[in-house]
């Protein structure tokens, strides 16, 4: 079973909501016209190596792109529960996207380092078509942060 990168925009009142009553959560993150939906496909885990430097940990704000964020309850949404960042959050994650370019990103991609390290999915011996794959997903996902921070708007992150 494939492990797909999600993310939802959401007013901070409807975050907030959520934290309160997580069992809505399915109501928010499943009705794709409700909110601003991104998909990153199976690239989530290579693009927060390839900020980060880690499988599962690092710096803030970079390691809240993928994997941060507060629980949103114990709700099973795919692969454990939806997290949640809040309009700080999600400020300071855009900031800190805007400050790598695609081209920064792109330089970071060591296939031998994503191999060693387990990055999920594991497609790194195709070289420049990975490459490809991460920098298109990082652009689509580095523009759905900035759109949020304009927006003033908090993000649902989720693997399903």
């Amino acid at each position: 079973m494939s492990m797909i990168g999600n993310f939802v925009r959401v007013p901070q009142p409807t975050l907030t909501g959520l934290f309160k009553h997580p069992e809505e959560i399915t109501n928010v993150i499943y009705d794709d016209g409700l909110f601003p939906h991104l998909d990153i496909d199976k690239a989530w885990h290579g693009i927060h190596f390839l900020l980060t430097g880690s499988q599962w940990e690092g710096p803030e704000p970079l390691c809240n792109v993928v994997l941060g964020g507060r629980s949103i309850g114990e709700v099973e949404v795919g692969y454990g529960p939806a997290r949640g960042l809040t309009v700080d959050e999600v400020q300071a994650v855009s900031k800190a996207l805007q400050a790598i370019p695609k081209e920064d990103f792109a330089q970071r991609f060591q296939p031998a380092d994503l191999t060693a390290n387990d990055i999920y999915p594991g497609i790194w011996d195709e070289g420049a078509e990975a490459l490809d794959y991460l920098v298109e997903n990082y652009v689509q996902l580095r523009k759905f942060f900035q759109t949020a921070a304009k927006k003033n708007e908090a993000v649902i992150v989720y693997i399903s």
